[in-house]
């Protein structure tokens, strides 16, 4: 997190200072013809306010697969995270995360946490944090769409859960931006740890191309199944 300020230069003159919100629009689709037609359609909206010791981030994302002209994924996604500098490095934090997905084997995912936050890494092209803290996990299972390829978990899920996630961002050059952020989180009825690797590379000040690899590991699924599920997605990326 960064506090907005204003300073001079050397002909004394306040360089402006920097607006506390910045917004991020993502569209990506696909269209295949031969002997299968398909379509995707997956969109992202980002909007983050920094201003003194408070940041505040919210993110949207949306999925939609058809193939053969029948619907073969829909997955809507919502995040809200709130922080607070305490010092230089730490800050107190609270998240809230809500998935409606509905080829998945659970139609509602909703996770709410608090902890603390430690920017380990605060330099100009390089800068890593961590977080971790206790939660609160209420899931309930996708009974209507399973099938051989689905996660089959039949219970209800509300519990008390650990979460933890790691965040890092390179910038190798003025054009070039290399994000990971690593989540973890741990309860009694399934553990699970996602790792989304994003590179995004600048066309202009306002357009770039973004490339996103997805990695999700659940520590328990049904004889048969992969633990790890995957997703690549190509995006524009426009920056407001």
């Amino acid at each position: 997190m960064t506090t907005t300020c204003a300073y001079a230069t050397d002909d004394d003159r306040p360089t402006p200072i920097p607006p506390p919100w910045s917004s991020e629009i993502e569209l990506g689709y696909q269209s295949l013809g031969g002997n299968s037609d398909s379509q995707t359609l997956n969109t992202r909206v980002g909007i983050t306010y920094v201003k003194n010791q408070y940041r505040q981030t919210a993110e949207a994302r949306y999925l939609l697969a058809e193939k053969d002209g029948e619907e073969d994924k829909r997955k809507g996604q919502l995040e809200l995270q709130s922080d607070k500098k305490i010092n230089e490095r730490t800050y107190v934090l609270g998240n809230a995360t809500y998935v409606d997905d509905r080829y998945g084997p659970y139609f509602i995912d909703f996770t709410l946490a608090t902890g603390l936050g430690y920017q380990l890494v605060r330099r100009e092209t390089f800068q890593m944090e961590v977080e971790a803290g206790p939660g609160y996990r209420h899931q309930e299972p996708n009974l209507d769409e399973i099938d051989d390829d689905d996660i089959i978990v039949r219970d209800r899920v509300d519990e008390l859960i650990l979460r933890g996630s790691a965040k890092m961002t390179w910038k190798p050059s003025k054009d070039v931006e290399l994000n990971v952020r690593m989540t973890g989180i741990a309860g009694n009825s399934n553990s699970t740890m996602e790792t989304e690797v994003n590179l995004t590379t600048a066309i202009n000040e306002h357009v770039a191309i973004k490339l996103s690899n997805t990695q999700k590991l659940n520590s328990w699924v049904p004889d048969g199944l992969k633990k790890r599920d995957s997703a690549m997605t190509v995006n524009l990326l426009f920056k407001i």
